[in-house]
Order: structure tokens, then sequence, then C-alpha cells
């Protein structure tokens, strides 16, 4: 029997188990978002096979950003950067959406394909990241999602000029860490974990320890791979990818995390960092397993 195209909307998901969620579906594919966030938890492109990595002790109550799935990180990534926020507020890292609702404001099927739109309007922007204090206003954040029989793609879209970082924070699922690789980067990066020093590597991740990287002007595709799967990350609108595991001590200070989560999953981020000038947002990346 054919599966139709479809949306549909309910109440719950995993242990998160009164989150307002959208199930689209597609030929044996399907994805699971939050409202709360904006946010893809879950990807299947056939029945069973998880693509995505979300906490067994994820919680979104009490303004908690979810653990897990492809977090929005907008208008920052990150702690906030010092030119973003000269007056030292007290901003939450990776920015202002993770934790309020979207809308849902677009939805479309067609014959091999759906589509939703979630959207956010954000008001209360900083005043630096405008080019001036008069062109201050609410503005809007387009999360558009398509999902096939063949892969799942996420564009975040921000079409009004500001001083802007955004990032799609996903968390893949691995069932082996030690022969985990992530392939296809560019060869120099910044190391977060040695202060931030300029490092040079083959384009080759291992993971065997801490590791937070980011790699600027990296191509268009990354592959990921274990021993049971390869994923393909196709990325546009980005000036940087970030590759992201915990490793043991902070997966264990991490309230959200359990103690050994690190061995389950990796994070490969498409990101946008660029403050040098105003610029709008088309950052868009796409999960397939051939």
């Amino acid at each position: 029997m054919t599966i139709q195209p479809s949306v549909s909307q309910h109440t719950g998901f995993a242990q998160l188990t009164d989150l307002p969620c959208l199930t689209l579906q597609c030929a044996n594919a399907t994805a699971v978002l939050s409202l709360y966030g904006g946010q893809v938890l879950s990807y299947q492109p056939t029945a069973g096979n998880e693509l995505l990595w979300l906490s067994a002790k994820a919680q979104w109550h009490n303004s908690t950003a979810i653990r897990g799935g492809v977090p929005v990180c907008w208008p920052w990534f990150g702690p906030v950067n010092p030119k973003l926020n000269p007056q030292q507020l007290p901003l939450h890292n990776h920015g202002l959406v993770r934790n309020r609702m979207w809308q849902l404001t677009h939805s479309k099927t067609t014959e091999d394909s759906v589509c939703v739109t979630l959207t956010i309007t954000v008001d209360d922007i900083p005043a630096s990241l405008w080019l001036s204090a008069s062109e201050q206003q609410p503005v809007t954040l387009n999360l558009v999602v398509t999902l096939t029989s063949a892969n799942l793609s996420m564009q975040l879209v921000c079409n009004t000029p500001l001083y802007q970082q955004a990032a799609l924070h996903s968390y893949f699922t691995v069932s082996n860490l030690q022969q985990t690789l992530v392939t296809g980067l560019s060869p120099d990066y910044f190391d977060k974990v040695a202060n931030a020093q300029r490092q040079q590597q083959d384009g080759v991740v291992h993971f065997t320890a801490e590791t937070d990287r980011i790699y600027y002007d990296t191509g268009s595709q990354l592959h990921l791979s274990d021993d049971k799967q390869l994923r393909c990350i196709t990325q546009q609108g980005h000036d940087a990818s970030v590759i992201w595991n915990p490793w043991q001590q902070k997966s264990r200070d991490l309230p959200d995390m359990a103690d050994n989560g690190f061995t389950e999953f990796v994070c490969v981020e498409s990101a946008w960092l660029n403050i040098s000038q105003i610029s709008v947002l088309a950052l868009a990346q796409t999960l397939q397993a051939p």
C-alpha cells in the first residue's frame, strides 16, 4: 500500500509527553518536529532507522532547551560574541529561539514530498545587532522543513539584515563512537578545547577525547560514518561547520545528559558565524542515509 505524504499535529514525543509536535511522513520516511524551539527531533529515512539523537534526560519545561535533534541557534552561536553584547548583558548561549514557541505557518504536500514552515517573531533582539538603533523592529525567522523519501532538508531564513549568527546544531546518533568518522572538512580549524588555537589536520575527525572544533570554509558535503551506517550532510549558506562531542566529564556535568550519553552521538553542525557586516540569512542542511 502506498503511504501518502502527510502532516499531523499531536502532543508528546519520547519522554516529552506534553510537547506540541508535528509528524511528517513521506513514503517510509518520517520526521518529528517540536513547535517548542522550532526543532526537528527525529528523522527516520526508513522505519526504525533513526538518524538523530535525543537525550533520554531531555526536558522542555522552565525554559529549558531540548537536548538533541536539531536545535536552532540564532541570532548568535555559543556564548554571545562581545561585539554583539558590548553592554555585557546576561544572555543565554546559542541565542533566543531554542526555548520559545514557534508557529506552524505553512504546510504543503505533493505526491513525493511534504513541506512545513515554522515561524517565530522576536522582538527583544539586542540593539547591538542592528546597524543603527533607529532600525530596531520585530524580526521574523522561518524554518522550512521538507521531507522526501530520500532526504530531510532544513532551511533557516531571516530576511532582515542583522549582525547575526546561526547554526543547525544537529545531534546524530552513532552506534560506536570509537569507529565514528567525519570526513569532508577543511584542514584548518579552531580548537575551542585548546583555547581556540588554530590547528591543522587532514580533514578527517576521529573521536578520542572532548571535541569542540570550528572548521571554516567547509565544502557543501560532509560524511558521517560509524560501523553500521553512512550519513551524507549537505550544507548551503554556511561559512563554517562545527564538530562537537562533550566526552566523559562534561557529559556527567550536563543535567540533561546521562553519564555515558557522550558515547551515543556526535554533533555535525552547519553554521553562519561571520559578523563583520550585516547580512540576511539563508542557512540550509540536508540529511540523507544513502
